[in-house]
């Protein structure tokens, strides 16, 4: 993996973990939107100075944002994963309680599934 895609990871995973837009994230870490959104695409070449003064907005070593411990999949599986917890969060609490029932479905299904190979 390139040093951009670990810096677009890293960077990928704080801003979801922030759960901030573009604009907000772009704004805490005083850098232009665009400037991010090349950082966020990995399509960037973002100078050591641009990356040290991000590095001391998040509070982290330099070396930290070229350290996400995600590969892309895993990436991508733990976005999904956060935007589902953060839908069922938001629902009524019989609509949670009937999702719950059909999550459990769901897991003795796969259950099943798993005792017939």
């Amino acid at each position: 993996m390139t040093m951009q895609q670990e810096l677009s990871n890293y960077m990928n995973t704080v801003r979801h973990i922030k759960k901030q837009s573009i604009s907000e994230f772009s704004k805490e870490l005083g850098i232009s939107k665009s400037a991010l959104q090349g950082i966020l695409n990995g399509t960037s070449n973002p100078r050591m100075d641009t990356l040290q003064y991000i590095a001391e907005q998040l509070n982290v070593k330099m070396a930290d944002l070229f350290s996400c411990p995600y590969t892309q999949s895993q990436f991508a599986f733990a976005d999904l994963l956060l935007l589902t917890i953060d839908a069922f969060s938001q629902l009524s609490p019989g609509k949670k309680e009937k999702a719950a029932e059909l999550f459990h479905e769901l897991i003795l299904l796969m259950e099943e599934t798993t005792h017939e190979k």
